[in-house]
């Protein structure tokens, strides 16, 4: 649950990170896309999965539906709203990479000069 939690942090600010630290990108643009291919494909995430069968190894009931609507829907933000909730986070997601390559452009800008 902790790993899936900091994926989903990490899927948030990982873009913002990057503008400090810019080998970052790189593993966001894999969790960014990891994350829109489960969103448009409609398919389950194979960590939510792992997470089942290491709940279920460990004797517990395994929850029913996907990580989000487990513990995020209706506890962070209202029931019913994930919709929203994923506009949100794709739109964080282009802002911190059209921040990323304008502080990258800016920056050779300055080398240059």
């Amino acid at each position: 649950m902790v790993v899936h939690g900091a994926l989903l942090v990490f899927f948030l600010i990982g873009g913002f990170l990057a503008w400090r630290w810019r080998r970052v990108i790189w593993a966001h643009l894999f969790v960014g896309v990891w994350n829109l291919s489960i969103v448009i494909l409609d398919f389950g995430c194979p960590v939510t999965a792992l997470e089942k069968e290491f709940r279920r190894r460990g004797g517990e009931q395994p929850y029913d539906g996907g990580f989000i609507q487990h513990y995020v829907d209706g506890t962070i933000y209202p029931a019913g709203y994930t919709w929203v909730a994923e506009k949100v986070g794709f739109a964080l997601l282009v802002i911190s990479y059209v921040g990323f390559f304008v502080l990258r452009h800016r920056r050779r800008a300055q080398v240059r000069a």
